[in-house]
Order: C-alpha cells, then structure tokens, then sequence
C-alpha cells in the first residue's frame, strides 16, 4: 500500500513539474479568431503603485521600487534554460526570468483581483465593451481569451459570464 501512494504522489509531482506554473487553460481548440490590421489602441504596460512595468524589462529596478513582495515562488522555466521566481504583491503577480547566460528580465504578470485598473480603465469584473472600447478590435479570440500583441508583448483577457476574469500580461520569446 505504501508503494502504491509514494508512486502516485511522484505521479503527481512529475505532473506539477510539467505543468510548470503556467495560467493559460490547456484546450487548444479555437471557437473563433478575430486579427484586425492594427494593434491595440493603448500600449500594453502595467503600472501598480505608480511603478511602470514591461514585458522584458529589466527586474532589479521595479523589484526596488515595489518593495518586498507577500510572497516568492522559484521554479524551472518552461520556455527557456532559466529559473523563473514569482513575485506576489497584493493585486498581482510579476514573474521575472533569470536566465544562466544572459540578462534577467520581466515575463509575466497577472493581474490577481480589482485592486488596480490597468491602461484603459479595465479591471476585473469589467464589461467586455470596456476592453473593446480601450484596446480596440486588433485582438485575436480563442476560447474566451481576447489576445493584444504591441511588439514583444502580449495582453490576454479573459472574459467569462459577460465580465472580465483574468488579465494576464506576457513576453513573446524571439
């Protein structure tokens, strides 16, 4: 009996280490893709506690500037040969890349609660219509994620129930 629990606990941990902390929902089908010509009509920052934050910048100066964090959460990266740490601070979540040659630097973000509006005046809980209106129709849309790209980065909201669920903020590896 015991061998049967410690191989489906080491199940379970191969499983968590391959799921690699990702939020993005593992479906793959596409209910339906909208590209219009332009990008967004905002750029894509996020800006919490007046610290401006962009996907591959670089970490020591905002991680200064923010202060301690709730909480911290080091992991393998799934894209690249790095280590990935998760900064919690009330609201939301940075993650920075820590690569074993080159510079460090901001990949991910995600945006935990109403604590903050990003750029455009959007928020949890916000109607769909308040991120058409303030990023426009550049976006691609797979399975209730409406996808922004400007340059490197990406802003993926989600829309679930008529009000947004998740916003989340990426780095688009070259």
């Amino acid at each position: 009996m015991k061998k049967i629990i410690a191989i489906l606990f080491a199940g379970l941990f191969i499983f968590a280490l391959a799921a690699c902390n990702g939020d993005t929902p593992a479906t793959t089908t596409t209910t339906a893709t909208t590209q219009a010509a332009a990008g967004p009509a905002q750029d894509i920052y996020f800006s919490p506690r007046g610290v401006k934050l962009e996907m591959g910048a670089a970490p020591a100066p905002v991680l200064e500037a923010l202060g301690e964090p709730k909480t911290t959460l080091e992991c393998p990266s799934c894209a690249l040969n790095a280590m990935d740490i998760d900064y919690t601070y009330p609201g939301f979540r940075l993650t920075v890349t820590y690569p074993e040659q080159g510079d460090d630097y901001i990949t991910n973000i995600k945006v935990l609660d109403d604590t903050y509006t990003i750029p455009g005046g959007v928020t949890i809980g916000s109607a769909p219509e308040a991120v058409f209106a303030a990023y426009g129709e550049g976006y691609e849309e797979s399975n209730g994620f409406y996808k922004y790209t400007q340059g490197l980065s990406t802003l993926e909201i989600s829309i679930v129930d008529g009000k947004v669920a998740q916003i989340l903020y990426g780095f688009i590896f070259d």
